[in-house]
C-alpha cells in the first residue's frame, strides 16, 4: 500500500462473502470539543463513554499507555458500554518502553491482569506499542514478550513497531511477520500518509507531523484482528485515495473471516468524529445518530460489515 494508486490492492467489492465484523473507533471517547456534536452538550467525562459507545463500536484505550486506572474504574467502564463494544487498550509504556520488557512484564504483570479482569469480555485487542528506538536487533526480546503476554492475559494481541528497520521488506521484517503469524499476533498498521502530505501551517498539524511516525504502510494481516490507525490530511478530499485502498483491503479481510479495527485520528483529534462520519459516508455506509444531535436520521450503525456488502 506504499503505492498511492487507489486500486493498488484491488478486491472485487461485489463478490465478497461477509462473515466478520469491522470495528470503527476514535483514539479516545471524550474531548470537551465534542460536546454538542458527537456528545450531548451537557455531557461530562463520566458519561461520555456511554454516549460514545452508542455511535462507535470500539476505542483505542490510550489512557492505559500512561498508567493503569483502578480496577473500580475498569468495572465502571464495562457497565457503560453495550455487549458488542470492544476496548483496544495499550500495554502501559512502563512495560513497552522498558529496557528489558520481559523483566518489566514479570514485575507489573499482576497489576495489568487485575485491571483487565472486569473488562475481559469487552476487550477486543491488547496493543503493545513499541518505541521508535526498539530496533530489529531486539526481535528475540519482542518475541519472548509476546509469548509471555499471551500466557499472561489470554487475549488477542497486536504489536506496533515504529523502528524503520521493521519496514524494509528484508530478513528482519520477514522474521517479524513469520513470528506474528506463528503466535497469532496482529500487526498494528499506522497510516500517516495523508498527514505528511499536508502542508498546512495549522499548529495542530505541525505538532502532529513532529510527533507521529512516518513509516511505509504494509497492510499484511498476521492474525484475525488487524489494527489500522489512520491519521489523514486536514482537507478531507485529500484522504479519499487512501481510504479507497482501505475499503478494498478491509473488504478482503472481512471476506477472509477477519474482524479488523480501524481507528480514525486527526491532528489534535478535535475533528475525529466528523472525519469518521465522512469515512463511513465515503464507504457508502451509515452511522448511528449522534447524542449531540448534529447527525440525525441516519439509521444503521456505521461500524459493521454492512458497509462492505
Amino acid at each position: 500500500m506504499t503505492n498511492d494508486n487507489p486500486l493498488a490492492h484491488p478486491f472485487p467489492l461485489t463478490d465478497a462473502r461477509i462473515s466478520a465484523q469491522l470495528y470503527l473507533g476514535l483514539p479516545m471517547w471524550f474531548m470537551s470539543g465534542w460536546k454538542g456534536t458527537l456528545l450531548n452538550a451537557r455531557c461530562d467525562a463520566a458519561d461520555a463513554l456511554s454516549e460514545y459507545s452508542q455511535v462507535f463500536s470500539s476505542v483505542e484505550g490510550n489512557t492505559t499507555f500512561y498508567g493503569l486506572p483502578t480496577v473500580e474504574r475498569a468495572r465502571h467502564w464495562c457497565h457503560q458500554v453495550p455487549e458488542h463494544f470492544r476496548f483496544c487498550f495499550k500495554v502501559p509504556k512502563s512495560i513497552s518502553h522498558a529496557a528489558d520488557i520481559p523483566r518489566q512484564l514479570l514485575h507489573d504483570g499482576r497489576q495489568l491482569c487485575d485491571f483487565i479482569a472486569p473488562l475481559r469480555e469487552r476487550i477486543g485487542v491488547l496493543m503493545l506499542q513499541l518505541p521508535a528506538s526498539f530496533a530489529p536487533e531486539r526481535s528475540a526480546e519482542l518475541f519472548k514478550t509476546l509469548d509471555m503476554l499471551q500466557s499472561l492475559v489470554n487475549l488477542p494481541l497486536a504489536v506496533e513497531c515504529r523502528h524503520p528497520g521493521f519496514f524494509l521488506k528484508d530478513q528482519h521484517e520477514v522474521a517479524l511477520l513469520q513470528e506474528l503469524n506463528r503466535q497469532n499476533v496482529n500487526r498494528v498498521i499506522f497510516d500517516s500518509r495523508g498527514l505528511f502530505q499536508d502542508g498546512s501551517m495549522d499548529d495542530a498539524v505541525i505538532h502532529a507531523r513532529g510527533k507521529k511516525p512516518r513509516l511505509p504502510v504494509h497492510p499484511l494481516a498476521t492474525a484475525n484482528h488487524p489494527v489500522v490507525r489512520f491519521i489523514g490530511h486536514s482537507d478531507w478530499l485529500h484522504n479519499q485515495r487512501y481510504l479507497e485502498q482501505w475499503r478494498q483491503k478491509i473488504r478482503q479481510w472481512l471476506s477472509e473471516g477477519r474482524s479488523p479495527y480501524f481507528f480514525v485520528h486527526t491532528a489534535g483529534n478535535r475533528n475525529c468524529p466528523e472525519f469518521a462520519r465522512e469515512i463511513v459516508r465515503f464507504w457508502q455506509g451509515s452511522m448511528a445518530d449522534w447524542p449531540g444531535g448534529r447527525l440525525v436520521k441516519n439509521p444503521a450503525a456505521g461500524m459493521t460489515a454492512d458497509l462492505f456488502v
